[in-house]
């Protein structure tokens, strides 16, 4: 059986960081504990670099048609834009107005981490606390980023931590789970071809369950896309939490024996000890954490050794200096980060400026396409951005690098609840 530490080189995940990757049953680490307390409580926004009061004048959620945007305005007219996920916003706008945005108008910027914390403790706010509520503070907080790096003319993730690449891959995500075995690897070869990505990932099971079906064509489209992609292309698969640990533990050998390169969510995302139990049966490294809200519990995962690569989602989990306390808590443990992408709303912009600062993210940052079809542009590019030769360069431009057209912009109007 193939070595987890030999995998990870074999699937080109990254430099392998100094500390274990899984701890071995039995393992004693008395100190990491301590650790991940102490990743959680060193400051995220670089205040440093920060040296005027940046405060917050108006909050304002607006609308055209589908989409929606967060604009936040200081008191010296700059500009914040957040373009929302607008799958996710359609259910939850209403928490924006009167739970979320009244807490930032007047506040310091520069105070972003305590204002992060506050919110929660607004009201009863914590008793909202899940992934619609810090949906919404995440839109707040990607605005107030982006108003930030406008006033001092630097990219997001400048403003969270020291830039250390200028472009990364990308895993391109194929989502398709009827289609058979022979069609999926049929579209992911054709992920290949538009974008030149050297990584993809698939899905397995039915999605919360799995059937005699999905169990056949997941057995059938492991072994078939090694053998028609070739071992160049790092594969990775998803299962949306579809398997108990017996039919977990099978496949994850079956994706053992063809060297894929992780196995997300192979139980119920929120069966901890289940997900543990399928981690200490199987060398291929477990990815999960998409679907978490609580920093205590990703500390459970971290710390129990139930994930090998973390993946906080930078929406479902309030933004940037929630998720990358994360990421600072899975380099404390040795482990690799790589934040999962929720698609709409420039997912893959966020995720393109977090992997900018992140240390321990993997080489790979999921892709799902610009699915959102608006008109805006890479500043100093003059284009969208996309996927060549399968890298994505990082905006450098202020804020999160892109700006949106003006006439559309214009065309924006304040969403009344």
């Amino acid at each position: 059986m193939i070595d987890r530490r030999d995998l990870l080189k074999i699937t080109a995940l990254g430099t392998l960081l100094p500390t274990a990757v899984r701890p071995a049953a039995g393992d004693d680490d008395s100190g990491l504990r301590e650790r991940l307390v102490a990743a959680q409580a060193s400051p995220v926004l670089r205040r440093d670099r920060l040296p005027d009061p940046i405060v917050i004048d108006t909050v304002e959620l607006l609308n055209k048609d589908d989409q929606f945007f967060v604009r936040i305005r200081s008191t010296d007219g700059v500009e914040g834009i957040a373009l929302t996920n607008k799958r996710v916003i359609r259910s939850i706008y209403p928490m924006l107005p009167a739970l979320v945005m009244p807490h930032f108008v007047g506040k310091d910027a520069r105070d972003l981490d305590a204002l992060i914390e506050g919110v929660f403790m607004r009201g009863h706010n914590y008793k909202w606390q899940g992934l619609g509520f810090w949906s919404c503070v995440a839109w707040v907080e990607f605005a107030i980023l982006d108003l930030i790096g406008n006033h001092v003319g630097a990219p997001v993730g400048e403003l969270v931590g020291d830039r250390i690449r200028d472009r990364t891959a990308i895993y391109y995500a194929n989502g398709d789970r009827t289609s058979d075995a022979a069609a999926v690897v049929d579209q992911l070869e054709e992920l290949i071809a538009i974008s030149g990505a050297r990584a993809l990932k698939f899905k397995l099971g039915a999605r919360m369950h799995s059937t005699d079906a999905s169990t056949q064509r997941d057995f059938e489209l492991i072994p078939l896309a090694r053998k028609r992609l070739g071992d160049e292309v790092t594969l990775f698969t998803d299962s949306n939490s579809s398997f108990d640990i017996p039919l977990a533990v099978r496949t994850g050998k079956l994706l053992q024996a063809h060297e894929y390169g992780f196995f997300e969510e192979p139980v119920q995302f929120d069966h901890f000890e289940e997900t543990k139990a399928v981690a200490d049966a199987l060398d291929i490294p477990i990815a999960g954490g998409e679907q978490e809200y609580s920093m205590r519990r990703f500390q459970w995962l971290i710390e129990h050794g139930a994930l090998d690569i973390v993946q906080p989602d930078l929406l479902f989990f309030g933004g940037f200096v929630r998720s990358i306390r994360v990421a600072r808590m899975a380099e404390a443990a040795g482990l690799r980060v790589v934040p999962h992408m929720s698609g709409f709303g420039l997912g893959s912009l966020h995720v393109l400026h977090f992997a900018s600062v992140v240390p321990n993210s993997l080489r790979y940052q999921e892709y799902k396409g610009d699915k959102d079809g608006l008109p805006y542009e890479v500043i100093g590019t003059g284009k969208p951005f996309r996927s060549i030769d399968g890298e994505i360069e990082i905006p450098s431009g202020p804020g999160f690098g892109v700006r949106f057209d003006p006439d559309y912009m214009r065309q924006l109007r304040p969403v009344r609840t």
